[in-house]
């Protein structure tokens, strides 16, 4: 009988160590699956933000260009103008070209800042369309890595995403509820686990156990019978 019983034991405390593990892969699975789905979501919000953005920063780079091509054509008329000025009013000249040129060079720097500001909505835009790519790829991995967990692999998460943002979206939503419900269900199974084995071991022991991991248990149980 003592044997009996901790054979019984030792295979609950084997089913509670797989489930246990087998938990703790569908957690990895769920970051893993949030983890994609988060960046899918700011891609998207990038994406919506995209048509505005790029309208403001191509009026502020042709305005730029504008306020630029006024400042050098008033610089140019201070230019001449001291050249042609005489004796009495070329301080006053010069003063003119002193402020033309400071306001030409402030124009000129606006013109570099919405120049940089465009190209880098360019770079990451390009970015943004590699990142997709990836992340189109990183869904497919984890819909193979789904179809292979028999809990889940029979529903849509294990099927690959459709195409683009919207079908890793779709696929996202499929792979975290299928994810949700397997685990529920190993939870159950492992608390399950875990009662019978407390239950045969306080009847081994012939006492009451509060409850216990069945690997405490069953060590617990081979010192009292042992």
């Amino acid at each position: 009988m003592p044997e009996g019983v901790l054979a019984v034991l030792r295979e609950l405390e084997r089913a509670d160590e797989e489930t246990g593990a087998a938990l703790a892969d569908l957690d990895r699975l769920a970051r893993d699956v949030d983890s994609v789905r988060a960046r899918v979501d700011e891609l998207a919000a990038f994406a919506a933000r995209l048509p505005a953005e790029g309208e403001a920063r191509a009026a502020e780079l042709e305005r730029s260009r504008a306020e630029a091509s006024a400042a050098q054509r008033v610089l140019e008329e201070a230019e001449a103008a001291v050249l042609a000025a005489g004796p009495e009013n070329v301080q006053e000249a010069e003063r003119f070209r002193v402020r033309a040129r400071d306001r030409a060079s402030v124009a000129d720097r606006r013109v570099v800042g919405a120049t940089k500001a465009a190209e880098d909505l360019e770079n990451r835009v390009a970015e943004a369309t590699i990142e997709g790519h990836e992340l189109h790829g990183r869904a497919r991995k984890l819909a193979a890595e789904l179809r292979g967990r028999p809990r889940i692999g029979g529903g849509g998460a294990g099927k690959e995403p459709g195409p683009g943002l919207d079908g890793v979206e779709a696929w996202s939503e499929i792979a975290r509820a299928s994810l949700f419900v397997a685990r529920g269900q190993l939870s159950a199974e492992r608390e399950a686990v875990i009662r019978q084995a407390n239950e045969l071991g306080a009847l081994a022991l012939g006492e009451p156990l509060s409850a216990m991991g069945t690997s405490a248990l069953t060590r617990r149980v081979e010192r009292a019978l042992g």
